[in-house]
């Protein structure tokens, strides 16, 4: 499983984030979690949505809905998302155990 080292907003240090697999209904939203950050990133426009002050043990998706503690509206850079593409699993990756992307 591929993960990628991200360091955004005003982060102090970088969070190793695994990327999620896409969808066809996700269409150019990419998704991503590690031990401290949670995001999504529209891949066409860079906007995003993080949250690394969530006060909670594990971020989760639900940290990045409206009104959420922490929650930040961002634009990320496209070397960034290029990173992040790169580490999306593809069709036939291995994703953990005995789990495959289809």
């Amino acid at each position: 499983m591929k993960t990628v080292q991200l360091k955004l907003s005003k982060m102090r240090k970088a969070d190793e984030c695994i990327v999620y697999p896409g969808s066809p209904d996700d269409g150019n939203w990419l998704r991503f979690q590690g031990d401290r950050l949670i995001g999504t990133v529209d891949a066409e426009t860079g906007k995003a949505r993080i949250n690394y002050k969530h006060n909670s043990s594990y971020p989760a998706f639900h940290h990045l809905q409206n009104g959420m503690k922490g929650l930040e509206l961002i634009t990320i850079d496209k070397e960034t998302i290029e990173l992040i593409k790169a580490a999306q699993p593809k069709s036939g990756d291995r994703i953990g155990g005995s789990v495959y992307v289809a």
